[in-house]
């Protein structure tokens, strides 16, 4: 059976990663923090030397990691993923970064004789522990076929959108999208509020009407709640937003709301960046002097 890695154990990682195990995988993993490779190893990964180590030693490799540095750091220098790349070896960047980080890669991959598959994925830390990401893939096509059944141990949709790069404009759309959502959400929800709705009834009746948006089911609880432990932090979505317009740079298109939904995460970022993205109401609510609590 094919051999699987995976480097970047966090909080999609590594529930990522128990799904390749429980699919019957032989899975090595590589990590910065030794808690999560000791539970992975826990859960039956077998632990590699280095990047260069784990590539060596497997057919598929996958990433999962923060920030383009972190990739470049991974993937390049003399114990990186290409040092130890070979033809047939295949690559899979789950990442969310930028278009010229994936070509990059890509290309020094390439050079080697191995493929390389930009697959960002969706769906947060819930979808990753119940095996149902979305997976957006840009790269060869020989690629993608050949993945497609190891991805399939942790996403329920996957779909090739065409050569490298192109999943991660899709995952780039997405994301700055959330970062109007939030920001509208929050408006609505103290809107609500302060005119005397229960916001809890409001998000019943509009997620049931033409307002509806996926945002509303990730937010509203957690508000409510008062639960802003990260899932998906403030800080990360404020990089992809950035990435989003440095790509609306590179095409020559204008975000004029985006724009203004990035203005209103940055303004979140600067006090709450290490929390949940919900934590976009955050700053309103201080304005406003208005909390939100669940009734009763």
């Amino acid at each position: 059976m094919t051999k699987v890695g995976f480097i970047g154990l966090g909080t999609m990682g590594l529930p990522m990663t128990k799904h390749l195990i429980d699919a019957g995988y032989e899975t090595f993993v590589v990590g910065r923090s030794r808690g999560p490779i000791d539970k992975a190893v826990t859960l039956g990964a077998e632990e590699a030397a280095s990047p260069k180590d784990l590539i060596e030693k497997v057919d598929i490799v996958m990433t999962c990691l923060p920030v383009p540095q972190t990739i470049i750091d991974v993937y390049e220098g003399e114990d990186g993923l290409i040092a130890g790349a070979v033809e047939g070896k295949i690559v899979i960047d789950h990442s969310t970064v930028n278009r010229e980080t994936n070509e990059h890669v890509a290309k020094l991959l390439a050079e080697k004789g191995a493929l390389f598959i930009d697959a960002p994925v969706s769906g947060g830390p819930m979808g990753a522990s119940a095996g149902t990401l979305t997976i957006m893939c840009g790269g060869e096509e020989e690629a993608f076929e050949k993945a497609l059944p190891v991805m399939k141990a942790f996403g329920d949709y996957i779909v090739h959108v065409g050569p490298t790069g192109s999943g991660t404009v899709v995952k780039l759309l997405n994301n700055m999208l959330i970062g109007v959502h939030q920001s509208a959400l929050a408006e609505c929800y103290i809107m609500a509020e302060k005119a005397g709705v229960d916001p809890a009834i409001a998000y019943d009746l509009i997620k049931r009407s033409a307002g509806f948006s996926k945002s509303m089911d990730w937010s509203v609880d957690a508000i409510l709640d008062r639960k802003f432990d990260p899932r998906f932090s403030i800080n990360l979505l404020h990089k992809d937003i950035l990435l989003a317009l440095q790509l609306a740079e590179e095409v020559n298109m204008p975000l004029d709301l985006i724009r203004l939904g990035e203005q209103k995460v940055a303004e979140a970022k600067e006090k709450y960046g290490e929390q949940d993205v919900c934590a976009i109401v955050r700053p309103l609510e201080e304005k406003t002097g208005t909390v939100l609590k669940r009734k009763g």
